[in-house]
């Protein structure tokens, strides 16, 4: 079993920017997310990126992304 890792809202959103990461409606090939699902079980299923691996070659990997912390409440 593999680890998936976690982004925070704000990491995601840049990496979104240049194109790195996004939802999973964006993988048209199926295989590759039910491979995941099973690899990755504590994987949420909706976000992908390409991170470095241990050699530093950028890789498609399944990603969760922190909840957004609550909003403040106006006292």
């Amino acid at each position: 079993m593999s680890v998936v890792d976690t982004l925070t809202r704000s990491e995601y959103q840049r990496l979104q920017y240049t194109g790195s990461t996004g939802p999973t409606p964006a993988i048209e090939d199926s295989a590759v997310l039910d491979r995941w699902r099973a690899e990755f079980p504590e994987w949420r299923g909706k976000y992908w990126s390409f991170l470095a691996d241990e050699r530093g070659v950028h890789r498609l990997r399944p990603i969760n992304v922190a909840a957004r912390p609550p909003a403040a409440t106006a006292t």
